[in-house]
């Protein structure tokens, strides 16, 4: 014998009458659960059951992103992967703050070595799936070919994680199942793992503003520390790192790089990096938007890989477009680019036109963002400086010139974000600067 009773929930999207019926195995079960819902219900706190799975939920958030860089939403579904990997069968309606916490315990342990890691969908697994088909060795530039997207920072991560191994220089196999089985498992970074979190808290909780769920487990989730985690993930930029990467540089190593590159046929282009300009912003400018002769510059566009792809768009928010004055010696390298380049097409037969990228290789192709990275690095390893990534010089520059009592604003402006950005995240306390005001104070 079942016990039942209907109720009315509200009304449906299409406004009609939201009428469901409720059927229990036990009589008293059914009565307790009329009381419940029937006060929810006119409490207007009750969540109607649904069937539909964290997946479902990522998905449906994702399509809802608008107004929003190409880039921006391509990061939120970075940051989802871990879940969908996880979690992304489970109904959404039965997560639990458990859930959250043995998330956050099998990303810091084990998600970049884990099954679930590499989707057969996914690049990496695609990776792993063709060079699977060659035991004696397939070469990465095939790969590369067959494959869209960013395949040597796959191969580099699926070899730290053991699913391939490399025969010789740029020859990969498939992985010994020794070794594949005995790979070390891998955690995500602390920063990776709340960058996750915050994410997962946004989906969760525009479901709660929808009324499908009664709280935000995931906001209940404890972040990780830096100190939880010791060993970081490494991304492209870093995978060949044997030492950690500094935040920036002191105004004596940003002199000796910018001594090491006069001659490198980018130098403008490092030196707009410098001067604080981001990657994208760089790789993203042409030379319709510089005015050599009064010397200013406009921050219009962008240029950020996507997927794998480089993509063009606007910069990265309203303060970014921006109009600069150049300092005379950033003026000068890019005259001497801009010849150089319009000697280049006229060897090659290839058409010059001011709308063309200023960051592009000879024969006038454009620069890889990964490239560019790259590039920086092998010049800062060639200098014997210490490392930091490319982004690092963005940071020196700001540093540097909060240290000359430039005001936070004017830094700001130059570097197109909000001021307290620059103080929060940009500014780097030095160790001499810690000494000064350690000594200060009985002068």
């Amino acid at each position: 014998m079942t016990y039942w009773f209907q109720l009315d929930l509200g009304n449906k999207p299409d406004g009609s009458r939201d009428r469901r019926k409720f059927t229990f195995r036990a009589k008293k079960e059914a009565q307790r659960e009329l009381r419940r819902i029937s006060s929810e219900v006119a409490a207007g706190t009750y969540n109607r059951p649904t069937a539909i799975t964290v997946d479902q939920a990522c998905d449906e958030w994702l399509s809802g992103r608008r107004g929003i860089r190409e880039i921006t939403v391509y990061g939120y579904g970075m940051d989802l992967k871990p879940v969908r990997r996880y979690l992304g069968t489970r109904k959404l309606q039965q997560i639990t703050k458990a859930d959250g916490d043995a998330l956050v315990k099998w990303m810091l342990t084990e998600a970049r070595t884990d099954h679930r890691h590499y989707r057969a969908d996914s690049l990496a697994g695609r990776v792993v799936a063709l060079v699977s088909e060659h035991p004696e060795g397939i070469p990465a530039a095939e790969l590369a070919a067959a494959l869209p997207g960013d395949v040597h920072s796959a191969l580099a991560a699926l070899l730290a994680a053991g699913r391939v191994t490399r025969l010789r220089r740029g020859i990969y196999a498939p992985a010994q199942p020794e070794t594949a089985a005995t790979a070390e498992k891998r955690g995500l970074s602390p920063q990776t793992i709340r960058s996750t979190l915050t994410t997962f808290g946004a989906v969760v909780q525009s479901y709660v503003d929808q009324g499908v769920l009664p709280r935000n487990v995931i906001a209940l989730v404890e972040r990780p520390k830096d100190a939880d985690h010791d060993a970081v993930l490494a991304t492209a930029e870093d995978a060949t790192a044997t030492e950690p990467a500094a935040k920036s540089w002191t105004l004596a190593e940003a002199e000796r790089f910018r001594a090491a590159v006069p001659e490198h046929r980018l130098f403008a282009c490092w030196l707009l990096s410098m001067y604080g300009m981001r990657r994208s912003e760089v790789l993203g400018l042409r030379w319709s938007a510089v005015d050599l002769d009064t010397g200013t510059l406009s921050v219009r566009r962008g240029r950020v890989t996507v997927g794998g792809q480089a993509v063009e768009g606007a910069p990265k928010s309203k303060r970014s477009r921006r109009d600069l004055p150049l300092p005379a010696d950033v003026v000068t390298a890019l005259r001497a680019l801009k010849t150089r380049q319009r000697a280049e097409a006229l060897a090659l037969g290839v058409g010059w036109s001011d709308d063309r990228l200023v960051a592009v290789h000879e024969d006038g192709t454009p620069l890889r963002p990964e490239f560019y990275t790259d590039e920086f690095q092998r010049l800062r390893a060639r200098a014997g400086l210490r490392r930091i990534r490319l982004h690092g010089l963005r940071n020196t520059r700001v540093s540097l010139m909060l240290d000359r009592g430039h005001p936070p604003h004017i830094v700001a402006a130059w570097h197109g974000h909000d001021p307290a950005v620059a103080l929060r995240i940009y500014a780097d306390v030095k160790a001499d600067e810690l000494r000064t005001v350690g000594a200060s104070l009985f002068g």
